[in-house]
């Protein structure tokens, strides 16, 4: 066996052992899902390539590359050109990538047991990172094993991969990430290759790549670097061998020979040169650095006017061949190394073109950039169409201030254009780039100033979509009275200029708002923009309609029926890969269950909504409230925080949906800690807006604190029904309500103000949920009353506990001291692996620990398992 694999699989025995027990399940049904992650040399790709090897079993392998702006689909472009695939042909047709998923999904399930591999994720485009969602969504339909590697710390908390990898089945996923090898590991390897260990555990750090290229190095003198070794071997090649290999370092992945030697004409013995120096590998097709590491340092090392040289030949030969879409992106990658502007202008676009063909809307956005970058001094129209096209990708990936950027640049362009129609379409559009970016002030003054241009022109489509956009703003701030109004006018606009996506946009606008005054002709409105909107393939709309009625329905405490509304949206989302709604129906459902007394499943909608929402967005807004929901019930010490945060997010909205529902989980905070006062002050400063916009639930939610302190403004009648009953003292009507409503935690609340035998009936539901400041203070109110027979309640040892545990991380604390895995504590207590995932994160953050050994030693130091902990069973519901 060659020395490098030697190095690269010390080591490496536990995950060999789990790649090949993923492999043998895989086999069996339903497929899995690896993750293997780790830093450059750390060997990922040799730790597959062994299993790989052992494996009798169809095999598809690609890799990302390291291009400025990644080829969509990088790696299926690799498995086609590698064997025989019913998938190849359609890479080259001009459909989107989500029509190809479907192809391969049916492609793995007829190959039966199979491995597919998709290296450097970190690099990976778009379109690859959907490919992984859709197949990782679907794997339990196939006999495969997917094996994603990737660089940890080049994954950031936003980077669009870590976004990605958190939407995979936890359950059916296993994570891996290397270490470095150990001091002895390296010396063995010195003894192995006969040489001294001296200085080489030092000098490589324990990285294999490392300690196998300081192994090859002949002379005694131990290099400081691997990047000191790549050098000191390049400079002792002679002048044409190094000009090969800073040629082949200028290209990310491999150069083709056929290239390198139209531009270089190298002979053999050059070529034979750079193969024993250990820099290059050479195959029939391909010219490539052994390690990407190795072609970095090359590439670092070149001098800026001798790389572009070397860029411009690439190009010039690249363009001279005829350039087809797909390898668009490689020639904008050395044009704009090259500095060429006219080629970058030429082919940037097409590379954007061809991203959006294959679902890259990041890569396209990326190609768009580059050329603004070039167009300074371009034509005007050149550069309106560029900003425009660059404004909608970035939008559509979330990029808002990029997006909100350009369309402001674009504005002034077009003013000063006179192009009025393109002008007040633009600040249409902008309006809602500033909304989703919680600008709701800035958005509506852009609407208005959209509206007063089109309106002074004879009234087209853009008009309606002008329309359309003030309706959408003023059903956001609960405007309902002025949104139906406005989207009456774009939907008979619409339709009389023939644009369906403009009156499917209007009916699911109209319908969202008609839920808060005619809940039936709401429903019935939106079920009308579904009928408009799936069969034309307005999956955003379509999205958009589902989440309405899931979000409405839960603001109006219609539990049940958001529940379906919201399962109905995270299904058809998911199918569609909209993520955006996909995360916002998951983050409601959250909430909707933190209400429905369901906090277990709540937190785990909530954080796995927190893990895909980005950071300023009503998603985040939503999940927030709904995990300080249950951590405010349930007593846990990091409410503030989350409050906090979500309360800072509100606020810059400005809109009442999203204001009201954290202001109340304020009030209710601060009056669960005896400050009144506060309480009141919370309420208050949301309430003169819920009566403004005469909603029911909101006001009720927060004048119920203003009642509590014996303060009420506001009439009953103005509050929704449950809110009513209990402050004109119907104590049993009201908890009936709530019981009706299914809202236990309010159940409880509200019987606590009844007859003591009301009041035990509280205490026992609090102590089913895990509430357990409200069942010590109704606990301690009953016995200072006198009242016989109340249950004792939690034990001490689960109160002593300094470390804030809950019941649920207590008991899952217990079975991780007993060395179960995740997927084994949540066949035992009944929950999801990704909801064991979190607790178990929660446990290592409260605990102080970095590994589940660490926690179990500071769990038996400091007695908090054994003997059950004392966990009382009413609360591990």
């Amino acid at each position: 066996m060659p020395l490098g694999q030697h190095v690269e699989l010390l080591e490496r025995d536990a995950q060999l052992e789990l790649l090949r027990a993923c492999a043998a399940a895989s086999a069996e049904g339903p497929g899995r899902i690896v993750l293997v992650s780790g830093e450059a040399g750390i060997g990922k790709t040799s730790l597959v390539r062994a299993v790989a090897n052992e494996l009798a079993r169809p095999l598809w392998w690609g890799a990302c590359d390291a291009l400025q702006t990644p080829q969509p689909l990088a790696p299926l472009h690799d498995i086609a050109r590698a064997g025989n695939v019913r998938f190849a042909p359609l890479l080259g047709l001009p459909m989107r990538a989500s029509a190809v998923f479907g192809e391969i999904l049916q492609e793995l399930q007829s190959l039966g047991p199979a491995l597919f591999v998709v290296e450097d994720t970190h690099w990976a485009d778009e379109s690859t990172l959907d490919l992984i969602k859709f197949v990782g969504r679907r794997i339990d339909r196939t006999r495969a094993l997917l094996v994603v590697t990737f660089r940890q710390d080049e994954v950031s908390a936003s980077h669009p991969l870590r976004l990605a990898l958190g939407d995979l089945p936890s359950s059916l996923t296993e994570r891996m990430e290397l270490p470095r090898l150990s001091r002895e590991a390296v010396a063995t390897l010195a003894h192995r290759a006969l040489r001294a260990p001296s200085r080489l555990y030092e000098a490589s750090g324990g990285n294999p790549f490392f300690v196998t290229e300081l192994l090859r190095h002949g002379s005694s003198e131990m290099p400081l670097s691997v990047q000191d070794l790549v050098l000191s071997r390049f400079a002792r090649l002679d002048e044409a061998a190094r000009e090969v290999v800073q040629l082949v370092a200028i290209v990310p992945a491999r150069a083709e020979r056929a290239l390198v030697e139209q531009l270089l004409s190298p002979r053999p013995e050059t070529i034979e040169c750079c193969l024993d120096s250990g820099l290059l590998v050479v195959d029939a097709q391909w010219l490539s650095f052994r390690h990407e590491i190795a072609r970095v340092a090359i590439e670092g090392s070149t001098s800026l006017p001798l790389a572009e040289r070397y860029h411009a030949r690439m190009l010039e030969a690249l363009a001279g061949q005829g350039v087809p879409d797909e390898r668009a992106a490689r020639v904008v990658h050395h044009a704009t190394h090259a500095r060429a502007r006219d080629a970058v202008l030429e082919f940037a676009p097409l590379a954007a073109r061809e991203a959006l063909r294959r679902g890259a809307r990041r890569e396209a956005a990326a190609h768009y950039r580059t050329a603004l970058r070039f167009s300074v001094d371009a034509p005007v129209r050149t550069r309106i169409t560029l900003l425009e096209a660059y404004a909608v990708e970035c939008q559509a990936t979330h990029q808002l201030g990029e997006a909100i950027a350009a369309r402001e640049e674009l504005a002034a362009i077009l003013q000063q254009a006179g192009d009025v129609r393109a002008e007040g379409r633009n600040l249409s559009q902008l309006a809602l780039d500033l909304v989703v970016a919680l600008r709701n002030a800035e958005a509506d003054a852009s609407s208005r100033r959209a509206i007063a241009l089109l309106e002074g022109v004879p009234p087209g489509a853009e008009l309606a979509n002008a329309y359309r956009v003030e309706a959408q703003l003023r059903m956001l701030n609960r405007d309902c009275t002025q949104s139906i109004a406005w989207a009456g006018k774009a939907i008979a606009l619409a339709g009389q200029h023939g644009d369906d996506e403009v009156l499917a946009a209007g009916h699911a606008t109209l319908g969202a708002a008609l839920l808060f005054t005619d809940y039936g002709a709401g429903v019935a409105c939106l079920e009308r923009a579904l009928e408009l909107s799936i069969p034309r393939g307005l999956d955003y709309i379509a999205a958009n309609s589902y989440s309405n009625l899931g979000s409405a329905s839960g603001e109006l405490f219609r539990l049940r029926a958001a529940e379906k509304h919201l399962q109905d949206a995270i299904e058809f989302s998911t199918r569609k890969e909209v993520d955006f709604y996909r995360t916002y129906a998951l983050a409601w459902l959250g909430l909707c269950h933190a209400y429905l007394g369901r906090w277990e499943d709540a937190l785990s909608q909530a954080e796995e909504a927190l893990g895909t929402a980005t950071e300023s967005s009503t998603a985040r807004v939503m999940a927030l409230c709904a995990i300080a929901v249950v951590r405010v019930r349930r007593g846990d010490a990091d409410a503030g925080a989350v409050l906090d945060e979500a309360s800072q997010l509100a606020w810059r909205t400005g809109t009442l949906q999203r204001i009201a529902p954290v202001q109340a989980i304020r009030a209710e905070a601060a009056w669960q800690r005896g400050d009144m006062a506060l309480s009141l002050a919370e309420a208050r400063k949301a309430l003169p807006s819920a009566r403004a916009h005469r909603h029911p639930w909101c006001t009720g939610q927060l004048a119920y604190w203003e009642w509590i302190a014996g303060e009420l403004s506001v009439p009953a009648g103005e509050c929704a029904e449950p809110f009513a009953l209990e402050m004109q003292g119907s104590v049993a009507r009201a908890a009936a309500s709530w019981e009706g409503l299914e809202c236990p935690y309010e159940q409880a609340r509200t019987l606590a103000r009844g007859t003591a035998g009301e009041r035990i009936e509280a205490l026992a539901i609090f102590e089913r949920l895990g509430a357990r400041p409200a069942s010590d203070a109704l606990r301690r109110h009953l016995r200072d009353a006198g009242v016989r027979g109340v249950p004792r309640g939690p034990r001490a040892s689960t109160l002593r506990s300094s470390r804030g545990l809950t019941a649920r991380e207590s008991e899952i604390l217990e079975l991780l001291c007993e060395g179960l895995r995740n997927s084994e504590i949540a066949e035992r207590v009944f929950r999801s692996v990704r909801t064991v995932e979190h607790h178990v994160d929660s446990i290592l953050g409260k605990l102080g620990a970095k590994s589940r050994s660490e926690v179990a030693a500071i769990a038996r130091r400091e007695g908090l398992v054994g003997a059950n902990m004392g966990i009382d069973s009413t609360q591990n519901s």
